[in-house]
């Protein structure tokens, strides 16, 4: 179920807010020499890269937006992937809408 509130909150930090429009723009296998594919997501060290952030600031940003339900977490050996979860983003929107009767 979506928590509106856990997500503004989670989408209140200008780094989450980042991360999350860093996934939806990336060109995902261009980012980093890591391996990775579309259907994985996006690896955590191409976050690193590409926002200059270290491994354990990574981990909490992303620990967030996964806790919110923005995001889908799948680990693959030492890495973590990352994927944007389209339905919970799609029904907060929705809902925003609804509440701001716009």
């Amino acid at each position: 179920m979506m928590d509106s509130i856990k997500i503004s909150k989670a989408l209140s930090d200008p780094i989450r807010y980042k991360i999350l429009l860093m996934m939806i723009n990336a060109d995902r296998c261009k980012l980093s020499d890591c391996y990775c594919s579309s259907d994985e997501g996006i690896c955590n060290c191409d976050i690193m890269s590409s926002l200059g952030l270290i491994q354990s600031r990574v981990s909490y940003h992303m620990k967030e937006l996964v806790e919110a339900g923005l995001v889908l977490e799948k680990a693959r050996g030492k890495w973590k992937y990352y994927a944007l979860n389209q339905p919970i983003i799609k029904e907060y929107i929705k809902q925003l809408e609804v509440d701001f009767k716009l």
